[in-house]
């Protein structure tokens, strides 16, 4: 049954989810000022009369044992706990059991669920400039219409997610149900051990023939579960507002590691959704299937 706004925010507590880490400690100043952006952003909107986000979690990436020097080096979430909002339930956590993509989400979920989050919203601090308020309030609408997921669609990703490929990029989930089904496959997580990872071939216009183990786009199983089992739920959203072409791309010279990481994880995007829906027994045009009609654009 479609909800009002004020009926939604009334009865609904969001928690907002960043993940982050910094592998050298000189990054630390930048990964902080970027999610001190966000929360900016993010703790500002309003929505009829209501503050939208009610919680943040910050989870710091810092599972040295099984990832070392994939993790934050030691220092972030200290810097971090600085930016300590007012009036806002923060919290900074570092992870030291779990990868990134799929332990880290559905630990914060968890948290979430615990406090009383009944909705969960994973954005990238790099996505901050689509944080508008008419984008916030299309993502509300979508939820008052019971829409299970809801994604935006960044400039790189606009097609695949409005295919039903949201991804955590920017995406809104009901935690209730996003449980029910399993949270995050673990399928989607960072391998251990690089030595019996499968890695998956792509090209980019910028790097040529680019590689990246079959981990990430940890969305679409549990996406296409959800689909399964409540049918129509998915929501795509195009980004309005001003400003919101301008995801931040990590700087080749200041960062070449994470850029790098960057170009090779959008050039196999694809073809580690289609692996991992085809290991639950699923083509990429299941989750075509599960949007709402109403936010259909193909």
């Amino acid at each position: 049954m479609k909800m009002n706004r004020i009926s939604f925010l009334s009865q609904n507590k969001i928690g907002l989810v960043l993940r982050a880490f910094a592998t050298k400690r000189e990054q630390i100043p930048d990964r902080a000022a970027i999610v001190g952006e966000m929360l900016t952003r993010a703790l500002g909107t309003v929505v009829n009369e209501k503050f939208l986000i009610g919680r943040v979690d910050v989870m710091v990436w810092a599972d040295n044992k099984n990832y070392p020097g994939k993790v934050d080096c030691g220092g972030l979430a200290e810097e971090l706990q600085q930016l300590r909002p007012k009036d806002c339930e923060y919290f900074v956590h570092e992870v030291h059991h779990g990868d990134l993509f799929c332990a880290l989400s559905n630990y914060a979920v968890a948290i979430q669920s615990a406090a009383g989050c009944s909705y969960s919203l994973m954005i990238s601090s790099e996505a901050a400039a689509y944080w508008t308020p008419s984008t916030m309030e299309a993502i509300v609408d979508a939820a008052c219409a019971g829409a299970k997921a809801v994604g935006v669609a960044i400039n790189e990703l606009t097609q695949s997610v409005l295919e039903g490929r949201l991804a955590n990029t920017f995406c809104l989930w009901r935690n209730r149900d996003l449980l029910t089904v399993g949270g995050f496959d673990l399928r989607a997580a960072n391998p251990i051990d690089d030595r019996r990872a499968l890695y998956l071939h792509g090209w980019s216009q910028e790097k040529g023939e680019v590689f990246y183990p079959l981990q990430g786009v940890e969305e679409v199983i549990p996406l296409a579960r959800l689909t399964e089992l409540f049918g129509h739920c998915i929501a795509p959203i195009l980004p309005s507002g001003s400003g919101v072409q301008q995801y931040r791309v990590p700087d080749p010279h200041a960062e070449p590691e994470l850029w790098s990481r960057h170009v090779s994880k959008m050039g196999t995007k694809l073809e580690r959704q289609t692996a991992l829906l085809a290991s639950i027994g699923k083509d990429i045009s299941f989750l075509r299937g599960g949007v709402m009609p109403q936010y259909r654009k193909f």
